[in-house]
């Protein structure tokens, strides 16, 4: 499965009309506005819905949003009257590893922020490119240790002629994480990812290093599934004191729970253990990203539905044969047996790291798991969040405004004056069903109105140009290969 610094919030005076704005409601609707959406609405955090809710936007921001009483607007404004549904902020993704035939996929699902959880800097080049694409927020190469998964042919060390290429990056010494993240600040990432084999040193300076450039770090450091018992050197309690700013996939439990004694495979966990992860992780302030949604499907493939997500059937044929796949890998017993480890593990650990206060986001780990759709899968996150102990709301939050403090972003995940003016409409009541999300009626991103379906037919020629692309890529080997027959 592919997988804190000080986080900087924006001030009340990098708004416009900021939410800790003291002006009138008339004073604050004096600026010419270009839309205004009627509907029920979330206030993400208070995690209440306004029924007679408004959001006027003005450009890429929101000039006013909340009661209809406290907003007012020119009469020649353009109105776009939802009804009943509901106007909830735009969906931030948290883990998301992205290519470029699926990157249209998120904005029309309601997802109009990502953050790329490893990826080549020349990826991320093309995606941010790409028209449609969400804000993207990325780590660039994955940083890991000479013995890594991402690395099975070898150590990949730093080379600055190949940085842009380069997936994952060996770091062998501090000094190494020195010269690594120097290199990957100038190449302007705005997060670092540490992976499961670095050890304690290197990580430590790892974190250091990101620090003098004021860049975040996520950690992932492995799962019973995956190589979270063997060969990792730092687990989720040492990381957390360390100052990561999230840990990925709850990586690392499975190792600290196992060194202070307990058996992460067993039946029945130990409470006590479990309390004492937990408490370690309140007091340092690290958020979680549990990605919920890819263990479910990880223990039990298919379990999640996904044939009512926006775009299912367009997006789903381009990976059933991945999906199967995976599938036949994660039945055979042992490895089903480590799958369901991870399951009781996680289901044990939520409700004590919400009980404590730790920040939960909401992340899909996209395409890891099989039958997580490419752009709607947040929507399984959802689901699989709550199936594990959030409320609706909690849920709503993890994917909004939680998740954009986390991300540093004051301006993302809420739907204020000043904040970016990312809209998702739903039909329904996600605080009722959470797969109401799933029932897109509209979306606007930064401050525009997305055409769904043509948004729908961009990423189809995108998923038909990058099939072809394979087959020729595929006959070229086939025939090469017989010809040095």
């Amino acid at each position: 499965m592919i997988r804190r610094s000080a986080l900087l919030a924006l001030p009340c005076a990098a708004f416009l009309l900021s939410a800790c704005s003291s002006l009138p409601p008339a004073q604050a609707a004096a600026s010419p506005a270009d839309a205004v959406l009627l509907g029920r609405l979330f206030d993400a955090r208070a995690g209440v819905v306004i029924d007679q809710g408004v959001v006027v936007i003005a450009g890429e921001r929101v000039h006013c949003a909340g009661e209809r009483a406290a907003c007012s607007w020119d009469a020649t404004t353009p109105q776009h009257d939802y009804g009943d549904a509901l106007l909830l902020p735009g969906l931030i993704d948290l883990h998301v590893h992205a290519r470029p035939h699926y990157i249209g996929a998120f904005v029309p699902s309601g997802v109009t922020t990502i953050r790329d959880a490893g990826n080549t800097l020349e990826t991320l080049a093309r995606l941010r490119a790409t028209s449609g694409a969400p804000r993207l927020f990325a780590t660039g190469p994955l940083l890991d240790g000479p013995v890594s998964v991402l690395t099975p042919q070898g150590p990949a060390p730093f080379d600055a002629e190949t940085l842009g290429g380069q997936p994952a990056v060996t770091l062998t010494s501090p000094a190494d994480a020195d010269t690594v993240i120097d290199a990957l600040a100038e190449a302007g990432v705005d997060w670092i990812k540490l992976y499961e084999q670095l050890s304690p040193e290197v990580f430590d300076a790892a974190l250091q290093a990101a620090a003098r450039h004021g860049l975040p770090v996520m950690a992932d450091l492995g799962t019973v599934l995956t190589r979270g018992l063997t060969g990792a050197q730092v687990d989720a309690r040492q990381a957390a004191a360390s100052g990561v700013t999230t840990l990925e996939h709850l990586g690392g439990t499975a190792l600290a729970y196992e060194r202070l004694g307990g058996d992460s495979n067993a039946e029945t966990l130990d409470p006590a253990l479990l309390d004492r992860i937990v408490a370690d992780l309140a007091q340092s302030g690290v958020a979680v990203v549990p990605t919920t949604g890819n263990g479910a499907q990880f223990a039990a493939p298919d379990s999640l539905p996904r044939d009512d997500l926006p775009g299912a059937a367009l997006v789903a044929a381009d990976f059933s044969g991945y999906w199967s796949h995976l599938s036949r890998v994660l039945g055979e017993p042992e490895v089903h047996a480590l799958a369901c480890s991870d399951q009781r593990l996680l289901r044990a650990m939520l409700p004590r790291l919400l009980a404590a206060g730790v920040r939960i986001g909401a992340g899909s780990d996209l395409p890891a798991a099989p039958y997580m759709l490419a752009g709607p899968a947040l929507h399984q996150e959802l689901d699989a969040l709550v199936a594990n102990g959030l409320t609706p709301v909690q849920a709503l939050q993890a994917a909004t405004h939680v998740a954009a403090d986390i991300l540093g972003q004051a301006d993302l995940g809420r739907l204020e004056p000043g904040a970016r003016a990312d809209v998702l409409v739903v039909a329904g009541d996600p605080l009722a069903d959470i797969r109401a999300t799933r029932r897109v009626e509209a979306v606007w991103s930064n401050g525009a109105h997305v055409d769904l379906p043509a948004a729908w037919a961009a990423v189809e020629v995108a998923l038909r140009t990058a099939r072809a692309e394979a087959e020729a890529e595929a006959e070229a080997e086939a025939e090469a290969e017989a010809r040095g027959g």
